[in-house]
């Protein structure tokens, strides 16, 4: 009788230790949250009328501001057990990656989402291609997110539409077709 309840007790001690390293495993490495602040373009618009060179160039924090936007939209129209806590994005040539906190009931975790950028005309499109949990990849069966869309036109004024985008080691360029009719208008509304 001793012996089994030595057994029994022991295997409970295996099985508690065994999720606490599975938890400590998981939890998120950094600290990081939803916030993001709104990419404003008409200063780099006015410099692109001002240089006569059709091209803004995107940096990796603002990108990471757009896709955030995105997600947190995204986010709340998708029903899943888990709730995403914070993310960080950051651009990979045409790949867009996403650290981010999440949490599966109590237990928090990180993790990494990988997006595959393509463009469609105007419109950047993040295609979600997989996701990791440390070194531990999760199936797409079991989460996986619609494409998201950013529509690019919604940062620009009307004078200016984007014709395509080029995308760099850190950074995204867009290139505009630029109404020049527009312009004198718009140089008014600046000052």
């Amino acid at each position: 009788m001793r012996i089994v309840r030595r057994m029994i007790v022991t295997v409970l001690l295996l099985v508690i230790a065994l999720v606490v390293a599975v938890i400590v495993y998981i939890r998120p490495e950094k600290e990081l949250d939803m916030s993001y602040e709104q990419v404003d373009m008409k200063v780099k618009v006015w410099n692109m009328v001002k240089n006569r060179v059709p091209e803004i160039e995107l940096t990796r924090e603002e990108m990471n501001h757009l896709a955030k936007k995105k997600m947190v939209e995204a986010l709340t129209t998708t029903d899943t057990n888990v709730k995403v806590t914070g993310v960080e994005f950051s651009i990979h040539e045409e790949e867009l990656e996403a650290k981010f906190n999440g949490k599966w009931g109590v237990i928090p975790f990180g993790g990494t989402l990988n997006f595959h950028m393509k463009s469609n005309g105007s419109d950047l499109i993040l295609e979600h291609t997989s996701t990791r949990i440390r070194q531990i990849e999760i199936p797409s069966s079991r989460w996986s997110l619609a494409p998201i869309t950013v529509s690019l036109n919604e940062y620009v004024p009307n004078l200016v539409g984007v014709d395509h985008i080029n995308f760099k080691t850190d950074s995204i360029v867009l290139f505009f077709k630029i109404d020049w009719l527009a312009i004198p208008p718009f140089l008014l509304d600046l000052k």
